[in-house]
């Protein structure tokens, strides 16, 4: 039988990445604008926002690999429908998109509640 370990990190890993990804491009510009107005020299500028976009396309790669890894472990399991998985890959590629990442935010949010919503079809065994 299978457990829900992975169900719980896409669950939590899609709702903390889906709002990290939705904001990011309100953050992001919040502190190239910090950046520019502390520092009279553009490379911080430029390194700081260099820094959180490499970060921010770590998270979409992990996202994407997490959907993928979560479609082929619960491919036979009734309780687990495909809609979760599917979601979060498409989020995880629709985010690398460039200007689109706030859309595979919300595809990622989506995917992280709709696991969340999975977690209650597995029975607790002691």
């Amino acid at each position: 039988m299978k457990t829900n370990t992975l169900a719980r990190v896409n669950a939590i890993f899609g709702l903390i990445s889906g709002i990290v990804l939705l904001l990011a491009p309100v953050i992001m510009f919040i502190m190239a604008i910090g950046a520019a107005a502390a520092t009279e020299d553009a490379d911080v500028t430029v390194g700081t926002l260099t820094g959180l976009s490499i970060i921010l396309s770590l998270v979409k790669i992990a996202v994407l690999v997490l959907g993928i890894v979560a479609i082929v472990y619960y491919k036979d399991d009734e309780r687990v429908t495909n809609a979760p998985s599917v979601l979060l890959i498409v989020g995880g590629a629709v985010g690398l998109i460039p200007f689109l990442g706030w859309v595979g935010g919300i595809l990622t949010i989506i995917g992280g509640s709709l696991y969340i919503g999975t977690l209650k079809k597995f029975v607790i065994e002691e």
